[in-house]
């Protein structure tokens, strides 16, 4: 009989915990050039009232992550309408990504992008792979008392549902509200109890 090797890669982000706090480098949607560049806290946001989209993709310059990035972008400012600060974050430079957004195929965003070239980020949410040295894709969103209400981790190529992750967080706001929300509640619709329902 084969034994197997598990190892358990403990991680420091638990869903209804309080999220790993980050700061990291970061490409900012405002400014030209080099003077894009600034650094984010998570305090900061939380700070505002904000609640948080992060999201990890592998690596700059490649083929799947700038479709999902640039749907990301295409809703940024319906994200920012339920004042929800969107970052995105690979373990690339910002060097690459402000090469990737000015002279690469990406295009300019209008949201963060940030940069977890030390790996401290990628690795206390479990999106790290250690070998290759990329983050998976993971999408995690952070209510503004500093809770993780959702985490989502993709392995491989596989792109994610963008248009799923706008929902899910107008979702976890109408229950921190109070309201019960019922399986493929769609916006616009009603809430469990409510007269509509």
């Amino acid at each position: 009989m084969k034994k197997y090797d598990n190892e358990f890669y403990v991680t420091g982000a638990k869903v209804g915990r309080q999220a790993p706090r980050f700061e990291m480098d970061a490409v900012m949607p405002k400014g030209e050039g080099r003077e894009r560049f600034g650094r984010i806290r998570l305090d900061d946001f939380l700070n505002e009232g904000k609640w948080v989209v992060l999201y990890f993709y592998p690596l700059d310059f490649t083929f799947v992550c700038p479709t999902e990035i640039r749907r990301f972008d295409e809703l940024h400012e319906a994200f920012a309408d339920k004042g929800a600060a969107l970052i995105a974050a690979s373990t690339d430079s910002v060097f690459s990504h402000l090469s990737w957004q000015e002279v690469g195929s990406l295009g300019r965003l209008g949201h963060i992008h940030a940069s977890d070239n030390n790996h401290t980020v990628s690795e206390a949410y479990g999106v790290l792979d250690e070998e290759k040295g990329v983050a998976w894709r993971g999408t995690f969103i952070i209510a503004p008392n500093g809770i993780l209400k959702s985490a989502h981790v993709n392995h491989g190529e596989g792109g994610r549902n963008v248009d799923e992750v706008l929902r899910t967080l107008e979702v976890f706001q109408h229950e921190v509200e109070g309201k019960l929300v019922p399986c493929n509640w769609k916006p616009g619709e009603g809430f469990v109890g409510d007269d509509k329902d």
